[in-house]
């Protein structure tokens, strides 16, 4: 049985019961009382004349007395009649009130109708458990998107914000914790159309017991757990989590990237979707002394990237002064004098990380005010403070939430992504500028193509039946074969085999390779359109333009005669 409906009957049982007694004894009494014709003879009234009159009695409607004129009697037990259902009504309806304000059955209500919506669904979606920040990120890039989303939330401000924001699509959400199974089936982890499983609340422990739950529930469909503890991801990859979200260690990797080749970090941000990138100057990171104020394990991974390419640096935090806890006044005063202390005029950059948004903004303006030209990489905690450190205009601005909804999407779009990052390093400058040539600055567009019976019909069939096709050949624009579309292969996988950034004159194509395409939104449509048909392949190939349907045949083969 429905849950709201089982509470409305166990609430509403005894006024119920009650109205119908009420109109029970009134009916009985009024075939029992006998009544009198328009000659005074007696007559008795029928259960159907009964039922009509206490009927619309009952309902304040009053056609009059039937089928003759009441005696006394009769009037009398009317009379009893009236008041009797007045009361019952009366309860019954401050019982629907009440259950109208009670929370067990509006959650009962919200809850049935989110099933509801959840199995209409007809398209594939994404199960995302925890809104927050980084959850807003991803429901207006993916609603934009035209992908749907199904969102589960335990605290009640975030389903608010939810409710107040558009996304480009209707979200179907649910204030409930995601831990609980019945929960997750009910938000549709057994549903057919179920694209994947994204685990992103602020607590790593529960982020552990959703991608727990999934995995055993549903061990089919991919997980993204967010997770900044190394214990608890450790755990989360026993369990078979297919990707483990750290911004930590997402920001270090971006870092390392930027400072090992800055070109192949720019190719990078336009290849993965964001919402913004987390450099916001063009100033390289400079050579010599770092200073890192907050030593927790966001600074010890940037303090990691920035060793590995030879910039020394020089941590500090509170948690290095060995306080007591009667000097916990001082701290503040002890930490900005250290970091005076600390060639803060000579430094090359600074780093602030600490995890207290406030902390973070009064060390910037102490860096700024001793060393003007100090290289900042400054982390937000908060979204809310966003427009204070866009003020600041640091160098590099880490957000968590920006950074995990960066990892996320990049694994939506494409498993080729995440690899990439690393071979990207060792990418000779020359390849990395010709990739960046036909990227536009934003909007680029990001997919994969395979190169097998389903997605390319017309470029499978074409192997083993005619020549060999290289990869550049596949790019010439189909409406001028001379021309080449605005858009590159970033990467290649044959089998085991990885290729970053392939050389389009020279490689071969084979059956079932995968491509990684980047390009502009509209040059995806084209490329499908030469994958699909065979004579638009056959002339972006070899400049055959063979006319396609009866007429056009006939018409060519005429021209053709006629020459």
């Amino acid at each position: 049985m429905n849950t709201a409906l089982f509470i409305a009957l166990r609430r509403l049982r005894l006024p119920i019961i009650a109205v119908i007694l009420s109109y029970a004894v009134s009916v009985t009494g009024l075939t029992l009382i006998p009544g009198a014709d328009g000659e005074g003879r007696p007559v008795e009234m029928s259960w159907f004349h009964a039922f009509y009159f206490m009927s619309y009695t009952a309902t304040t409607i009053g056609f009059g007395e039937i089928p003759y004129a009441f005696t006394n009697a009769q009037r009398m037990w009317v009379t009893f009649s009236i008041y009797l259902s007045v009361v019952v009504w009366a309860w019954l309806l401050a019982a629907m009130m009440a259950l109208a304000q009670d929370r067990t059955f509006l959650e009962a209500m919200k809850r049935g109708r989110f099933s509801r919506q959840v199995q209409r669904i007809r398209e594939p979606f994404w199960l995302m458990c925890g809104y927050g920040q980084t959850g807003a990120l991803l429901c207006d890039r993916l609603g934009h998107e035209g992908q749907r989303v199904v969102v589960l939330e335990k605290r009640e401000q975030e389903i608010f914000e939810l409710e107040l924001h558009d996304h480009g699509l209707s979200i179907p959400a649910l204030l409930a914790d995601a831990r609980d199974a019945e929960v997750l089936m009910s938000a549709g982890l057994s549903h057919r159309e179920l694209a994947g499983v994204l685990a992103l609340t602020s607590d790593d422990a529960t982020n552990l017991g959703i991608a727990a739950a999934a995995r055993v529930l549903n061990p089919y469909v991919p997980v993204y757990c967010r997770s900044e503890t190394p214990s608890i991801a450790a755990s989360a990859l026993a369990f078979g989590t297919d990707m483990l979200v750290n911004p930590f260690t997402a920001f270090a990797d971006e870092l390392r990237l930027l400072l090992a080749n800055p070109e192949a970090h720019t190719l990078f941000t336009r290849l993965t979707p964001t919402h913004g990138t987390g450099r916001l100057s063009d100033r390289p990171c400079p050579e010599g002394q770092w200073i890192i104020c907050g030593y927790g394990r966001f600074g010890r991974l940037v303090v990691d990237a920035l060793t590995d390419a030879g910039r020394p640096c020089t941590p500090i935090d509170p948690t290095l002064l060995n306080l007591s806890p009667k000097d916990i006044d001082g701290v503040w005063q002890q930490e900005l004098d250290e970091l005076r202390d600390a060639h803060l005029p000579y430094a090359a950059g600074i780093v602030v990380g600490t995890a207290d948004d406030t902390r973070n903004l009064a060390l910037v303006a102490l860096a700024r005010q001793v060393n003007p030209d100090i290289h900042i990489i400054l982390r937000q905690n908060d979204d809310h403070s966003a427009l204070l450190f866009q003020a600041l205009k640091p160098d590099m601005l880490m957000v968590p939430s920006v950074m995990v909804a960066r990892q996320c999407l990049a694994a939506m779009t494409s498993a080729m992504l995440t690899p990439l990052q690393e071979h990207l390093r060792q990418m000779p400058s020359a390849t990395v500028r010709r990739l960046l040539e036909y990227l536009p600055d934003e909007d680029t567009r990001v997919w994969e193509v395979r190169l097998n019976h389903d997605e390319a019909p017309a470029v499978f069939a074409w192997f083993g039946s005619h020549r060999e096709i290289r990869l550049g050949e596949l790019l010439r624009d189909n409406r001028d074969r001379d021309e080449r579309l605005g858009l590159h292969v970033v990467a290649l996988k044959r089998g085991a085999e990885f290729m970053a950034g392939p050389d389009e004159e020279s490689l071969i194509l084979l059956p079932n390779d995968t491509l990684l395409m980047a390009g502009a939104p509209g040059t995806q449509y084209r490329l499908e359109l030469t994958l699909r048909d065979a004579q638009v392949l056959a002339y972006v190939l070899d400049d055959i333009n063979r006319p396609d349907g009866l007429i056009w045949r006939w018409l060519a083969n005429r021209k053709n005669r006629n020459d």
